[in-house]
């Protein structure tokens, strides 16, 4: 089977810090690394101009077409959203798969997804953001998983999909999918009329939320270090002490530009975190980036439609304080946690604890 080798381009368009190019750059990197790409180059372009056709100008296009040439790369990953025009466009000038932020995002998801109602939201995303372009099919990966792809490898075989069976595809998942969403209604009605709390783990991706979760809970669920290790939404209950119980809700981690089709189509999982009685907002005090992730998530709960005054209530947890980073160059502080090692978690039940009492 013939490799994917890649070449990561990161476009600063908005004049964007050097920190936050680099941090972009970075999170691309992870997400391709992870669906066993090559990498052969990566870069940060700043553009003054942007070029409407290919949103990378000429000059820069012959410096890529070069090093695809030189070193045998196949695919162009774009760090930014393309038009369905600019892919197109990109494709016949440089006679390879091009794809963008979106399109490894919805792979990454594909290949997470594990329930069927995971696989479902995933699906209703792909066929959104596969409506308004063509996109290739590839056989090898069709057998293996059932759906569809955006990147592959030899034996390709490239398709259109009819936009009117898409869209038949597209109704039929969200009447599946509000099924579930009834369901999980039933669920809440039952959670309120028992009086029963619930708190959401939130925050950027691989933050450590499931690895809280797992710690609250006792539960053994996979908390690997990578990029949108849980896409599935769980509730479980937790004893705080003094006889009271809550139901712990996991939750799919964010990401700086998530695809507006993902947010669509998980919006009956987030409906969860629009219920729940309080809302941890997990993040990883070591990233320096943390502040900006911390925008990223308010902007994100805004945009999935959670009440702006729950927002404003939500507390902020900063884990990983087990790390040497953070030893050297922090104090211990109220809501300062390690959820691999436990320390500050007796505190959190607390503060919880309290924050309940309080809502009573």
């Amino acid at each position: 089977m013939k490799k994917t080798i890649s070449h990561i381009v990161h476009l600063n368009i908005d004049a964007d810090p050097k920190y936050i190019s680099e941090e972009m750059l970075s999170e691309i990197e992870n997400l391709v690394a992870n669906l066993e790409i090559i990498i052969k180059k990566k870069e940060i372009i700043t553009i003054k101009k942007i070029n409407p056709s290919t949103l990378i100008g000429e000059g820069n296009l012959v410096k890529i077409d070069h090093d695809i040439k030189k070193k045998n790369i196949n695919l162009l990953v774009v760090n930014n959203n393309l038009t369905p025009a600019q892919q197109k466009n990109l494709e016949n000038r440089l006679k390879i798969k091009v794809t963008d932020r979106t399109g490894i995002i919805l792979e990454v998801f594909a290949r997470r997804a594990k329930s069927n109602e995971g696989k479902m939201q995933v699906q209703l995303a792909e066929l959104i953001y596969r409506k308004s372009r063509l996109v290739r099919a590839w056989t090898h990966l069709e057998r293996q998983r059932g759906g569809t792809t955006f990147i592959g490898g030899p034996g390709e075989l490239q398709i259109e999909l009819d936009r009117r069976l898409i869209q038949e595809k597209i109704l039929n998942i969200k009447k599946r999918l509000s099924k579930v969403k009834s369901r999980r209604q039933v669920q809440r009605n039952l959670r309120k009329n028992n009086n029963f709390k619930t708190v959401a783990l939130i925050g950027y991706t691989n933050a450590g939320k499931t690895l809280l979760f797992n710690k609250l809970t006792k539960k053994k669920q996979s908390s690997r270090s990578r990029l949108f290790e849980t896409l599935d939404t769980k509730i479980s209950r937790v004893y705080l002490g003094e006889n009271i119980y809550i139901g712990l809700i996991d939750t799919v981690g964010f990401i700086n530009n998530i695809p507006t089709s993902l947010i669509e189509s998980f919006k009956a999982t987030l409906e969860e975190v629009n219920t729940a009685d309080i809302l941890l907002n997990i993040v990883d005090i070591n990233d320096l980036n943390a502040k900006q992730k911390i925008r990223v998530t308010k902007n994100i709960l805004k945009d999935t439609g959670v009440d702006k005054n729950k927002i404003s209530e939500m507390i902020t947890i900063y884990n990983k304080i087990d790390l040497k980073e953070f030893k050297s160059s922090h104090h211990y502080k109220k809501n300062y946690i390690s959820a691999l090692t436990g320390e500050g978690v007796s505190d959190l039940k607390r503060t919880l604890k309290n924050s309940l009492i309080l809502l009573h």
